[in-house]
């Protein structure tokens, strides 16, 4: 059984160093063309971030990776900034979605589009 206090400790380590989405998602950029505001109607959207070694980087801010996963040939990139939560899944042929959770404003935000890895 692993240690949870170095589990933490590693992972801290981890994106302190800035190994953060890993050289498997480095510059890959993700296009939404749909916006679904909680309570709300979806929307067209031309929102865009990219995933760096830096992190989930967007016109607002950069978002530090805290946990990168895959399962069943999709990745899964998370990360919390500002007071919010972020997830972005991404299926093996680019289809994502990115979701942001607000717990202070009591919303959350989905967003529908694609990924592609440059190169």
């Amino acid at each position: 059984m692993t240690n949870p206090t170095s589990v933490g400790r590693i992972l801290r380590y981890a994106i302190v160093m800035g190994v953060c989405a890993g050289p498997a998602l480095a510059d890959t950029t993700c296009i939404f063309d749909t916006e679904c505001l909680e309570g709300e109607a979806c929307a067209d959207s031309g929102f865009t971030l990219s995933i760096e070694s830096g992190g989930i980087v967007t016109d607002a801010e950069t978002i530090p990776v805290a946990d990168t996963l895959t399962a069943g040939g999709a990745t899964a990139v998370s990360g919390a900034s500002g007071g919010g939560f972020h997830l972005i899944s991404i299926a093996e042929g680019g289809a994502a979605r990115y979701s942001a959770h607000l717990p202070a404003a009591e919303m959350s935000i989905l967003y529908i589009g694609t990924c592609t890895e440059a190169g």
